[in-house]
This record gives structure tokens, C-alpha cells and sequence, in this order.
């Protein structure tokens, strides 16, 4: 979304025609992704009222937080980052869609702390909500530096209550979806949704010039746990590792189940280093306490994790590439001590 776009605003009317209420309805009703309705409203929020400064939140993989879909400075601005992960709870007070006043957020107890060297004064949070009462499906916060008038709000709280069944559409959609990409047993990413997601985040990463790391694991012994206790019980021990790992990890980060016993995680915006740290973390996690406390004689079985890390761009470019050699240096953790952390070798061949 360009900033300069994101800020043009008709300022010869005051007032909401008909027409343009229509087409920013209609605008919302092409979405059936609830992230694509929420930039399609904060591109109406900051052409309708004179906000200098735009978010529109959605949720995160944890329904207690949320994370920034869109905004007028780009995605590099250290602000941004700064509000990835919000408390939801921190912007869903007062009744929706009515605008409810924030001089702070997320780690910013004021705005003056946020922009330093710009003139504001104030800012907005409007609740998205599929259904009035209902869990916020997202939100908007506008920041101005000079007051809204009252008739930009109403035309904008008009638009969030008249597109109520668009967004309760879209998170209906989104849970068909989340049956599609998520795994029934361990509960995190599956396989399928891996081979769409990766591709993605690395031409964000060629875009932006920034790294990415892959951390490429294989649980040491689950198969005896299959073997001696049974499937049921496996199955509840990837349950667990899913758990403990996500617990390791940033919220933009994520974990697949790359399949059987093999597991991967994405770090956006990591280096072999910063992967090397994530992988010492989660690895420790599934080490550190037993499984299976209550299901086998209340001792519970000690597994442990070999791990491959390759990072982009210094080990391999293209998706086949990290996967292959993250693979690799995970299997030489495998036959030698296991319960370790390997690097990949860095490749002669720059197109791997």
C-alpha cells in the first residue's frame, strides 16, 4: 500500500455521498480474506478523514494477539515491528465500530514517543466486528494531527457496521481454510501450506533484501514411542512438541509438520546466527522435561530433537535449496550425537 496514496483525501467536502458509501461496500464485499477487508478499510479510513498515520490490525495464530496487516509506513519502519504481536485486549475496549480514543500502543505509552519529530495529537481505535457484541475481528488506528470531524467518523463508523456480514463471511472462509493448511495432530502448519508459504516469504525477502531461515528438525525416537505405547500416544507427543516450540518462537514465526516425525520452522528476517539461538531454544524446550507425564507411569518419556538450519541468501536461494541442505545438515546431527543443532555447509553453486 503506498503511503502517498494512503493519504490523498478529498478535502473540498465535508460530507459522505451516497455513491462513495456504496463503493467502499462494495469495495469490502470483493474480499473474501478478512486481511484484504481490513486494507480496504484503512485505505477508506485515510482517504476520508485527515489521518496523517494508518493501521489496520488483524489476528495473529494466537486469537489473544494481533499483528499489523497494513500501514501507511512501510513495513521496514521500526514502528511497525514494534506493534507486531499486540495485546487484543489492549485495543478492544468501548463498543463497536464507535471510534474510541489511544494515545499510546502496544509499546508506546504515547505518541509523542511514537513520532518524536511530527506534530499529532491524537488517535482513533474503530473495532471491527463480524456481528455487533461479538470478538473483534480487527481493528483500525488512525492517528491525526489535527482533530477529525464528526461526520468523517460517522461515515466511517456507518461503513465498518454495513460491512458486518462481508467480515462475518470472510472469518467463515478463513476457518474453511485453516481446516485446509493446518495439521489435525500436532496442531500447527501442515505440509501443503509449507510449500505455499516459503516461496512467498522468500520474494518478500528478495524484495526487501533481507534474510531468512529455515530450522529443519527430526524428533529423536518417536517411533519407538509409537512402537512401545502405541500411535495415540505419538500422536499426543507431537501435539506436545508443537507446543513447546511455538512457546520458542516470534508470532511471525511459524512451525509445519513437514511430515511423519519431521518438523520446520520459518524464521522471516533471521540469520543463520539469530536461527542458530531460536534452534539452541527450542531444541533445549523438548529436551528439558518429559513427555507423556500423565499417560506413562507418570514419569513420561524423554525425547529430544536433531536439527538442520540454511539460511537465505548465504546458503541457498530458491525454496528446494534450504529445504535440501537444512536437510542435510540436520542428518549429520542424526548419525552422529543427535539432540544438537548442525549448520549447512555454505553452497558452490549460488543458484541452489
Amino acid at each position: 500500500m503506498d503511503p502517498a496514496e494512503m493519504r490523498t483525501r478529498s478535502s473540498e467536502t465535508s460530507t459522505m455521498s451516497d455513491s462513495e458509501l456504496l463503493g467502499a461496500i462494495l469495495e469490502v464485499y470483493r474480499h473474501l480474506d478478512l486481511n484484504q477487508q481490513l486494507r480496504a478499510l484503512l485505505e477508506r479510513a485515510m482517504a476520508w478523514t485527515p489521518a496523517e498515520v494508518g493501521f489496520a490490525f488483524g489476528p495473529g495464530e494466537d486469537s489473544k494477539v494481533t499483528i499489523p496487516i497494513a500501514g501507511s509506513v512501510p513495513e521496514a519502519d521500526p514502528r511497525f515491528r514494534a506493534l507486531q504481536g499486540l495485546g487484543a485486549h489492549r485495543l478492544a475496549a468501548g463498543p463497536a465500530p464507535t471510534a474510541q480514543r489511544h494515545d499510546g500502543l502496544g509499546p508506546f505509552s504515547s505518541l509523542a514517543e511514537m513520532w518524536p519529530d511530527e506534530q499529532v495529537v491524537s488517535s482513533y481505535v474503530l473495532r471491527i466486528e463480524p456481528d455487533a457484541g461479538a470478538d473483534a475481528a480487527g481493528f483500525l488506528w488512525l492517528v491525526f494531527s489535527e482533530e477529525p470531524g464528526q461526520t468523517e467518523i460517522d461515515a466511517l463508523v456507518q461503513l465498518i457496521e454495513m460491512t458486518r456480514p462481508a467480515v462475518a463471511n470472510a472469518i467463515q472462509v478463513g476457518s474453511m481454510r485453516d481446516l485446509v493448511i493446518k495439521d489435525d495432530t500436532a496442531r500447527c502448519f501442515n505440509r501443503r501450506y509449507f510449500e505455499e508459504f516459503l516461496p512467498e516469504e522468500l520474494a518478500r525477502a528478495s524484495r526487501f533484501r533481507a534474510p531468512l531461515s529455515l530450522i529443519f528438525f527430526d524428533m529423536d525416537g518417536l517411533k519407538q514411542v509409537n512402537n512401545d505405547h502405541g500411535h495415540a500416544a505419538g500422536s499426543r507427543s507431537l501435539y506436545e512438541v508443537s507446543v513447546r516450540v511455538r512457546s520458542k518462537v516470534r508470532k511471525f514465526d511459524k512451525l509445519f509438520r513437514f511430515g511423519g516425525d519431521e518438523f520446520c520452522i520459518v524464521l522471516p528476517e533471521t540469520e543463520w546466527h539469530g536461527a542458530l539461538e531460536v534452534a539452541e531454544r527450542v531444541r533445549e524446550a523438548i529436551a528439558s522435561q518429559p513427555f507423556l507425564v500423565n499417560d506413562v507411569g507418570g514419569t513420561g518419556i524423554v525425547l529430544t530433537a536433531s536439527m538442520g538450519i540454511a539460511s537465505y541468501p548465504l546458503h541457498a536461494r530458491s525454496k528446494e535449496g534450504l529445504v535440501q541442505l537444512a536437510d542435510r545438515a540436520m542428518q549429520r546431527i542424526k548419525r552422529a550425537e543427535k539432540n544438537s543443532v548442525g549448520v549447512a555447509e555454505i553452497a558452490g553453486d549460488t543458484d541452489v
